[in-house]
């Protein structure tokens, strides 16, 4: 093998490493990104400017919010998934729903708050509707997951649950 083939060679592995180590660190750039982007570790402060969104935390207990807007044509299945579960969850955990509609009008139980403020359901900026989010005591997101059926939201809600179980032995 000749000198200079060689280190055609050797030059082209290390393109491919390099290659490699970027887009590594795209992914990992972009992971970051969509974490900020899609609330978590978002704390909707009792003061300043996101005094109003501080409605979504209840204190001492876990709140998982549901998202919806006038718009959705599958939020009807997953607000019926989340009145069948709503009873059987423990009293430290409950739901929210958040719309931006004022003239939201389902029927659900009374153990599911409603908010209807745009300017609420606008400062919990998820990039997808219906969406849960899970809001801590303190009134931070700590999760937050797209919602396409009711089956997707009892699955969720199903592991968060089992999930706290486990912690609490």
């Amino acid at each position: 093998m000749e000198p200079l083939t060689a280190v055609v060679i050797i030059l082209a592995v290390l393109v491919a490493l390099l290659f490699a180590a970027g887009a590594g660190l795209y992914r990992r750039v972009r992971e970051l990104e969509l974490a900020t982007y899609n609330g978590v570790g978002v704390r909707f402060a009792a003061a300043g400017s996101e005094a109003q969104a501080n409605g979504l935390g209840v204190p001492g207990a876990t709140t998982m919010v549901i998202k919806v807007n006038r718009r959705c044509p599958i939020c009807d299945d997953v607000l019926r998934a989340a009145t069948g579960m709503a009873a059987g969850l423990p009293s430290d955990l409950s739901f929210t729903v958040l719309s931006d509609d004022p003239g939201f009008d389902k029927s659900l139980p009374g153990s599911i708050r409603v908010i209807k403020d745009p300017a609420i359901w606008r400062a919990a900026s998820v990039p997808y509707s219906p969406a849960l989010l899970v809001v801590d005591e303190n009134g931070v997101v700590v999760f937050t997951a797209p919602v396409g059926s009711g089956e997707a939201l009892t699955e969720i809600v199903d592991r968060a649950v089992a999930n706290r179980k486990g912690v609490k032995l």
